[in-house]
């Protein structure tokens, strides 16, 4: 079971979500990190998956940019829907206790509770990340090091990594030419 849950709107942030659920798996392991597109394998009950999946995970990590709850042509936002898939798997992760984590993404103004239906308020409430183009690089680690902080088997998930990756031969082009020798 995967200890992260990647929760994401198509049309809203969809890339971010995938590129930091890229750093989760090189950082802690891709058997720890779910992201449906990717974790779903080929034939499988997508909707049994998704929530279970979203009901097995430590943490779930709701990435929400500007168009996340933005009204669709029929005035409504998604989340306005009980069966919207957004809406769905953050409800089970707090349900079964899991940890929610609102990512917004580059200026997206915090979460109000009179903008969520009320299954979802206490969304508002959770303390949230941020990433933004401009501090990529510090608003991966402080993520990745909070949730390394939160789910003790993260940690130890990175460790491992850490280790085998310090002990790994390294590949010839990645061998550093010393100083006077011809390159080849």
């Amino acid at each position: 079971m995967s200890l992260i849950f990647v929760n994401y709107r198509t049309g809203d942030e969809e890339v971010t979500a995938a590129l930091v659920e890229r750093e989760l798996s090189r950082r802690f392991g891709d058997e720890h990190v779910f992201r449906a597109s990717k974790s779903i394998a080929a034939g499988s009950r997508y909707s049994r998956a998704l929530i279970t999946a979203a009901r097995g995970c430590r943490v779930l990590l709701a990435f929400i940019g500007p168009r996340w709850a933005e009204a669709a042509a029929a005035g409504r936002s998604p989340l306005d829907a009980a069966e919207d898939w957004t809406r769905r798997e953050i409800r089970e992760a707090f349900e079964n206790g899991g940890i929610v984590i609102p990512v917004l993404v580059g200026r997206t103004p915090r979460l109000r509770p009179e903008d969520l239906p009320p299954d979802l308020a206490v969304l508002a409430d959770c303390q949230y990340r941020r990433i933004d183009h401009r501090n990529v690089e510090s608003d991966l680690t402080r993520l990745t090091d909070d949730l390394a902080a939160l789910v003790p088997e993260l940690a130890a998930a990175a460790n491992i990594r850490r280790t085998l990756l310090a002990d790994a031969p390294l590949a010839p082009s990645e061998h550093v030419p010393r100083p006077g020798l011809p390159l080849r």
